[in-house]
């Protein structure tokens, strides 16, 4: 008898783990349940080019729609898993259920709310889903006025957004420096540049005490007493995973789900993907959770694999990128204080990679507009060996040169 694989989720991971199962032979029922009514879709977009540009939502798809068609995979667009039955191998919901053989769980994160004592933030607006995107596209209009509460790669790639759209924008950040917990110091204040070029405000070392609205004009009042009036707010303070059901199964969780290098949870034929999961990072030597297009994509892939019987493992160097006007920023690896940096090239150039050393071995590196390092770096950070810091400062020794010396 054919058998039932369940994947719970809408997004990057939902989608690659559907297309994996039947790319890899799955022949058996295949369905796909999520929340929004979407077809699973690239979250990227939704922070750039769908809110500053006429974009066609049917691009971010994660397949085309016929591909579910096409590959019998029945979607549950809209439907809210209740329960997750792990011993009994069953999913609930309102008004139905599912029994299943194996089953995927892919819920992702929802945004960290702000908290309500703050006051009036019912109409603070956060980006996750495409819902969310369109209601923040609706609010920006030229010459309109927006706060953004959190100084992240969220909050500064909105930034971005509003101004190419001529929005006049101000941006609240707790922390001294803009993404001090994630990236070298002195980035930060590289970031914040680029973003003061462009018109907008950028206030450190600030925390919300208050949020109001005064004659349709929202209402920020900070802890040192400042205040800051706009038309619209929105926060982008972080998320949180959607683990609740899995800790509710009785799964392993731990601020997400705690999964293997083959994406396994603890309960037998019950596997998890992407924003929601911890797993093991060897370059680390701990779990770590990460919320990034490129762990969706490859974690999810591996888990397919391994509902199937087949032996992979994920155990990636981690890689992430962010665009904000015509600046990109990659970033591999785990930025950490106890590096030592070294700089290749110019930060006033605009051009130029971080790098990030301890014990004499490459940890991490932060490419500005310098992608075309990525593919070396990426192999440097693998091979695990020692590297001479002169050379990896040294602008006239090439990486994929160095690369290629050391890897042999």
């Amino acid at each position: 008898m054919d058998e039932t694989y369940a994947i719970i989720g809408g997004g990057q991971a939902a989608g690659v783990a559907a297309r994996t199962l039947r790319k890899e032979g799955f022949c058996g029922r295949l369905v796909l349940i999520g929340e929004e009514p979407e077809l699973p879709y690239e979250r990227p977009p939704l922070s750039k080019d769908f809110l500053t540009r006429d974009y066609d939502f049917a691009r971010a798809g994660i397949n085309p729609p016929a591909f579910y068609r096409d590959n019998a995979v029945e979607v549950m667009g809209g439907v809210r898993v209740e329960r997750v039955d792990a011993a009994g191998r069953r999913l609930e919901w309102r008004g139905g259920g599912l029994a299943f053989d194996k089953l995927l769980v892919a819920t992702g994160c929802r945004p960290r709310l702000l908290p309500p004592a703050l006051g009036d933030t019912a109409g603070v607006l956060y980006l996750r889903s495409v819902a969310d995107a369109r209601r923040i596209k609706a609010a920006l209009r030229p010459g309109c006025s927006v706060i953004l509460i959190g100084g992240g790669f969220i909050g500064l790639e909105l930034a971005a957004s509003a101004r190419a759209l001529g929005c006049e924008v101000t941006v609240l950040e707790a922390a001294t420096a803009l993404l001090s917990r994630a990236l070298p110091t002195g980035f930060g204040a590289f970031l914040q540049q680029v973003h003061a070029g462009h018109g907008v405000r950028i206030e450190t070392a600030v925390r919300p005490r208050a949020i109001g609205r005064e004659g349709g004009t929202s209402l920020v009042t900070c802890a040192d007493g400042r205040r800051f009036e706009a038309d619209l707010v929105i926060a982008g303070i972080g998320v949180l995973p959607n683990d609740d059901l899995a800790v509710a199964a009785g799964l392993g969780c731990d601020d997400g789900i705690m999964v293997d290098r083959r994406a396994r949870t603890s309960a037998p034929h019950i596997w998890a993907a992407g924003d929601v999961t911890r797993f093991p990072v060897a370059l680390q030597g701990r779990r770590v959770r990460m919320e990034t297009w490129d762990n969706a994509q490859k974690q999810a892939a591996v888990a397919a694999r391994n509902m199937l019987g087949r032996e992979s493992t994920h155990d990636e160097v981690p890689w992430m990128w962010t665009d904000q006007y015509d600046t990109n920023v990659q970033i591999l690896g785990f930025p950490s204080a106890d590096c030592e940096t070294f700089t290749r090239g110019r930060l006033e150039e605009g051009a130029f990679v971080l790098m990030g050393c301890r014990d004499g071995f490459l940890r991490y590196a932060v490419m500005v507009n310098s992608g075309r390092e990525r593919r070396p770096l990426t192999s440097l950070i693998q091979a695990g060996l020692p590297i001479p810091a002169q050379s990896l400062a040294d602008p006239a020794v090439p990486l994929r040169e160095l690369a290629a010396r050391q890897v042999a």
